[in-house]
């Protein structure tokens, strides 16, 4: 499964064995392309050739719900188990005040810096700006990451109290859309200030540039999630990981957290077994899928406690961030914000239209699409 890696798939299947030989079940398991897979299971699922339990990603939960082709397994759950996990990753997998699916792993954009060009990440953004230019010269950048993109750049437009949808406490509310508020457009003109006023790095860089620079040492800092470290890595680079320095206006940017979780189908037959499994992959997996592939953030509150993990300062970072994010939408109606956010966010950074101005088209086209499609 390309979510958590093949090395990880090794280690989900072993513990899924074990959980059978306690239990005297039998589990098939069948592995693949996640997305793909993912794609089939509207269809296998009331065709009756879908799974008991499948690995999903949070940002799926709205459409399989909305369609019923899964249920609640908060039943599978004591209080106690679920406090143990980061709230953002419960929230993730909850809609309607259910818990509609089992969260084993995070993923979340921070600031991974090479500690040869930076020796302490700074704390805010007024520091991050001064060293950037200082280390901005030629071809060499301090900061590089894909500013024009709606996905990266969140972080600084929730710092603002730009929002997609507002969170009530039990749900999302998808009539309450935060693109067109003073907090919005001010945070995505702070956006564009990096750009056009500090001149940290042009409107247009792509995620390959942004890799290739970091991975080649000429990028002292990049924002981006854990799937690329080990490439990283392997080219020498003397890497580290931090929060996403604090906005002028003295808030914590929030990026988007995705979670990769088991849900249940709703057509199954053993349904009590299959939400049971989820539960006990749930408890055991995220430190072993971790230290497989160091893409797949845990999602246990306490597992920097674990002593194999006391020194690991690249998982404190990710863990930090991890706790300073948003969720990314659950909901069905999220599938329909991409196209005008990514147009808006490009449109703004590259200079091309005032926030205000894309914004509130933005918010009006997400509006109507919605309605559209009720």
């Amino acid at each position: 499964m390309d979510r958590v890696g093949t090395t990880a798939m090794a280690e989900v299947k072993t513990i899924i064995e074990k959980w059978a030989a306690d239990t005297g079940n039998t589990v098939i398991v069948t592995e693949g392309n996640q997305f793909e897979m993912m794609n089939k299971i509207p269809v296998a699922i009331p065709a009756g050739e879908g799974p008991d339990l499948f690995m999903t990603v949070n940002n799926y939960i709205g459409g399989h719900y909305a369609a019923q082709l899964i249920v609640p397994v908060e039943d599978a759950l004591t209080a106690e188990e679920k406090a143990k996990y980061t709230q953002g990753s419960i929230d993730s997998f909850t809609l309607d005040g259910h818990l509609l699916g089992v969260p084993i792993a995070a993923d979340v954009n921070a600031l991974v810096y090479n500690k040869d060009l930076v020796a302490t990440p700074p704390a805010t953004m007024d520091e991050l700006v001064t060293l950037s230019k200082s280390l901005t010269t030629g071809d060499q950048y301090g900061l590089l990451y894909q500013i024009d993109s709606f996905w990266y750049s969140y972080p600084f437009f929730s710092a603002y109290g730009g929002y997609v949808f507002k969170w009530t406490g039990t749900s999302l509310d998808p009539t309450d859309i935060g693109f067109d508020n003073e907090g919005a457009i001010e945070g995505l003109k702070y956006i564009r200030s990096l750009v056009e006023t500090e001149k940290l790095m042009p409107g247009d860089v792509t995620w390959e540039v942004m890799n290739s620079y970091f991975t080649e040492g000429k990028s002292a800092m990049i924002i981006t999630n854990p799937a690329m470290v080990p490439s990283f890595k392997d080219a020498g680079i003397n890497l580290g990981v931090a929060p996403i320095p604090t906005a002028p206006n003295g808030v914590d940017p929030r990026p988007f957290a995705t979670y990769t979780g088991f849900s249940v189908s709703a057509y199954s037959k053993n349904q009590a077994e299959a939400a049971t499994l989820a539960a006990y992959l749930g408890s055991n997996l995220p430190l072993p899928i971790y230290k497989a592939n160091p893409g797949n953030i845990p999602v246990l509150s306490d597992i920097l406690a674990d002593p194999s993990l006391k020194d690991d300062a690249e998982l404190a970072g990710w863990m930090a961030q991890l706790d300073k994010s948003d969720p990314l939408p659950s909901i069905n109606e999220m599938n329909f914000v991409w196209a005008p956010a990514t147009t808006a966010f490009q449109s703004v950074v590259q200079g091309k239209e005032a926030a205000d101005v894309a914004l509130k088209a933005a918010q009006a086209l997400i509006i109507q699409t919605i309605a559209e499609n009720k």
